[in-house]
């Protein structure tokens, strides 16, 4: 037994059992052929005394009954947002749906980025399916286009209004 605890009686306790398993000898670390993690550890009973004071404070504040509500809770504030259903233009379209084309000719506005520009807002309406570019890429002028849509969910006037708004001159082909 050390110094520190020749005088007292150790109780059967889980604290104790770690007490007098950090106070048993050990290898030392060329022995034993591991590093310590922590060489500026503090000694193990100051290591034990601060664990049981932080458990005696935690002991007071977290009951389980406590535990249990914060789960719930959040459960119940974060489960709500990834339960949520995806908008419906995310969603599958089956096969057997009707579907359309627009082969059109476009003059967009010159700017970095005119095609990803054009293709984020066209996108939007959900009967939008596919924006398919002819080469060159990356011109904004006499740009050859082909737009795939579900007729059920936009109509072609709909589309087309919406096209006449983000570019600056359409030829239908």
């Amino acid at each position: 037994m050390c110094r520190e605890c020749s005088g007292r009686r150790q109780r059967n306790t889980p604290g104790a059992a770690l007490v007098s398993r950090r106070l048993a000898p050990q290898n030392s670390a060329k022995e034993s052929g591991l590093k310590s993690l922590n060489s500026r550890a503090k000694t193990p009973r100051v290591t034990v005394q601060l664990s049981a004071r932080i458990s005696a404070l935690l002991q007071g504040f977290v009951t389980p009954a406590a535990l249990l509500a914060a789960c719930v809770a959040v459960q119940a504030c974060g489960g709500a947002a990834l339960q949520s259903a995806p908008p419906s233009h995310d969603r599958p379209v089956p096969a057997s749906e009707q579907r359309a084309e627009l082969k059109l000719q476009l003059e967009l506005e010159q700017r970095a980025g005119c095609e990803e520009d054009f293709d984020l807002a066209l996108y939007q309406d959900e009967g939008v399916e596919l924006i398919e570019w002819k080469e060159p890429y990356g011109v904004c002028k006499a740009r050859q286009v082909t737009i795939r849509y579900l007729p059920k969910r936009t109509s072609k006037e709909a589309l087309l209004g919406r096209i006449k708004e983000l570019a600056r001159d359409v030829k239908q082909q």
